[in-house]
């Protein structure tokens, strides 16, 4: 591992470090002065700079940290030696491999179905987790607290929703962890075979391409954060239905169409 290497992961796990803190700092803010304001203060200022202040104390140290850690780097200019380098894609490497056997080995074929094993079970997997978050949203008594409040309600809603997901999302990233691996291994099959079928006297060029088409696809992550926020948004509609959101929303709109417009 070179040293750069080994700053960028430092400097990253800092900063995700500090992410967490910051974003647990404003949480606990906001679920004390909320608590408050249900108990009957309801000009109560949540945050102020005196309380941000106060929890960003602790917080402080790491902070400039993280600041002099990135001013250090970019003064001795560290920087990622791949950067520049071309995404290297386990699923385009493996496809351009095996565009060119002729017949898929006993390993590839096994590979291939591991791999279809792991993408259902990952997703399998990830939707198991969305059952408790859709029976808390198909349950009205959730949603039926007005002493509670819409912020009381949404954040009851989080409470259950944020730590599924969070499970969720770590399936889907294991499973496609996997699924690389699985990718990686199929490729090295695949050059075997090629090697095989070379040295058997099977010519490249007399023979059709390939077994498999090779296509670009969208990354991994990206497919995973798509479907993670579709999800997201479905679960906010239907909290939204829930708690009333939707009557509210029309009722603005037609006040604004029939008042501010003047439509009426």
């Amino acid at each position: 591992m070179t040293k750069n290497r080994l700053y960028m992961i430092v400097q990253s796990a800092l900063i995700l470090l500090l992410v967490i803190l910051l974003s647990s700092a404003a949480i606990r803010i906001f679920l004390e002065g909320d608590a408050i304001q249900r108990n009957g203060d309801l000009f109560y200022w949540i945050y102020t700079r005196d309380r941000v202040a106060e929890r960003f104390a602790p917080i402080a140290p790491l902070f400039f940290a993280a600041i002099g850690l990135t001013v250090a780097g970019w003064l001795l200019g560290v920087k990622d030696e791949n950067a520049d380098k071309p995404v290297q894609d386990t699923q385009i490497a493996r496809d351009l491999v095996c565009a060119r056997v002729q017949s898929p080995s006993d390993a590839m074929r096994r590979e291939q179905a591991t791999q279809k094993k792991q993408l259902w079970g990952g997703w399998i997997a990830f939707a198991l987790c969305m059952i408790p978050v859709a029976l808390y949203c198909l349950n009205g008594a959730h949603f039926d607290h007005p002493h509670e409040g819409t912020d009381g309600e949404f954040l009851n809603l989080m409470r259950v929703f944020l730590p599924w997901v969070a499970v969720g999302f770590g399936c889907l990233c294991v499973s496609a962890a996997l699924r690389g691996k699985s990718e990686r291994r199929e490729a090295d099959a695949a050059k075997a075979q090629l090697e095989a079928e070379k040295t058997a006297g099977v010519g490249a060029a007399a023979r059709p391409l390939p077994c498999r088409a090779v296509k670009q696809a969208p990354a991994k992550g990206v497919l995973v954060i798509r479907y993670v926020a579709l999800v997201l948004a479905v679960v906010l509609i239907i909290a939204g239905i829930k708690n009333g959101g939707m009557a509210d929303v029309l009722a603005k709109a037609t006040a604004i169409c029939m008042e501010c417009v003047g439509l009426g």
